[in-house]
């Protein structure tokens, strides 16, 4: 701000002649508006009616333009600020978008992990209940590509939340980039108002004076820096969008790979049982017949016993007649046609016994 000058207070109140303050060559007195060559020099009477003050310190600060300055400082400020605020609530958004896309990769995670498990214990059983020569068998193919499915998937899984893991963290690297350039700009803002608002007849001693020497920078670097921090935030929206995507349509793609291979194991598992099931009935009516066999073998066994047993207590009994017949006295002893008989009797009955005993021998 120009600083009041005591003599040129006196000067304008015994109505003397001014002297206006040099001006830089080649500066117009409007913004971004070029004027012709003859309005370049500024007539001293015009400047008093445009004023409308006796201060000539007011004189710079209406040809410099500088309100006009502020004012389209401030608005572009403005402007960069709702693009900022903007970005940061498309950020916070993406943020909690990318954490639920996180937590439901992690869910699925899980359930593969569980899967795999299980897949792992199918195989392993089918494998132990399969011999060399039967490891081409159906199920267990599909069991253990079913099994190779869901590693690859498991593995794609924890891919993908790397991913998500690492845009994560970039995504709230430049939320944090754009919070501390917004609080920069309401406080460019605030100070840009103050400026504005500021009265130029303050006296000096109500300025506080700078403790530390400023760190300019140019205006095309703030440009370029606001434009690259717009343009990364862009960018990372739109791979993080993008990240998201490909995760919903790996899902997606894996559901039903996994739907169609399960329903695949499901089919060859349901022909399988229907084999084993058909092998069942023919062992069940194999067995049935095995039993109706030995039913009617212990049936023959038990009539075999019945023969042998009466064939043992008839050869007895021919025994024991030889035996009477034995005790006749002298001459009655003779071997007549009894005798021969009840002989010939037992030697049939003892053949008879000794070819029953060998047939019960083969039934044991």
């Amino acid at each position: 701000m120009w600083k009041n000058n005591p003599k040129m207070d006196c000067l304008q109140e015994s109505e003397g002649k001014l002297t206006l303050p040099a001006l830089a060559d080649g500066i117009s007195l409007s913004y971004n508006k070029p004027r012709p060559e003859k309005d370049h020099y500024v007539k001293l009477n015009e400047i008093f009616f445009t004023l409308h003050s006796n201060n000539i310190a007011r004189v710079p600060l209406s040809i410099r333009n500088t309100m006009g300055h502020f004012t389209s400082r401030h608005m572009e400020i403005s402007h960069w600020q709702a693009h900022i605020y903007e970005l940061i609530r498309r950020i916070e958004r993406e943020i909690i978008c990318v954490e639920q896309a996180k937590d439901t990769a992690e869910h699925c995670l899980k359930e593969r992990q569980l899967y795999s498990q299980l897949m792992s214990d199918c195989v392993a059983l089918s494998s132990s209940l399969c011999s060399e020569g039967m490891r081409q068998d159906p199920v267990f193919l599909k069991l253990k590509k079913e099994e190779q499915m869901t590693n690859e998937s498991r593995e794609a899984l924890q891919k993908q939340i790397f991913i998500l893991l690492d845009k994560l963290s970039a995504l709230k690297a430049v939320r944090s980039r754009l919070m501390h350039d917004f609080q920069d700009k309401v406080e460019a803002i605030k100070l840009t108002t103050k400026c504005i608002t500021f009265e130029v007849d303050t006296p000096c001693s109500h300025i506080p004076a700078p403790s530390i020497k400023p760190n300019h920078v140019s205006y095309e670097t703030w440009l370029s820096h606001c434009q690259n921090l717009k343009l990364t935030a862009e960018n990372l929206l739109k791979d993080s969008s993008a990240c998201r995507a490909n995760l919903m349509f790996l899902l997606a793609n894996l559901k039903d790979a996994h739907e169609r291979q399960r329903n695949s194991t499901a089919e060859a598992l349901r022909r399988k049982i229907q084999e084993l099931t058909k092998l069942q009935d023919a062992l069940n009516l194999e067995r049935q017949k095995i039993l109706q066999e030995i039913s009617d073998l212990n049936k023959d066994i038990q009539r075999l016993l019945q023969h042998i047993q009466n064939c043992e207590s008839r050869l007895h009994q021919i025994t024991h007649l030889l035996e009477i017949l034995n005790q006749r006295p002298r001459f009655e002893l003779c071997l007549d046609n009894p005798h021969n008989a009840l002989v010939l009797e037992r030697q049939d009955l003892a053949k008879m016994l000794g070819g029953l005993q060998s047939v019960l021998q083969l039934t044991q």
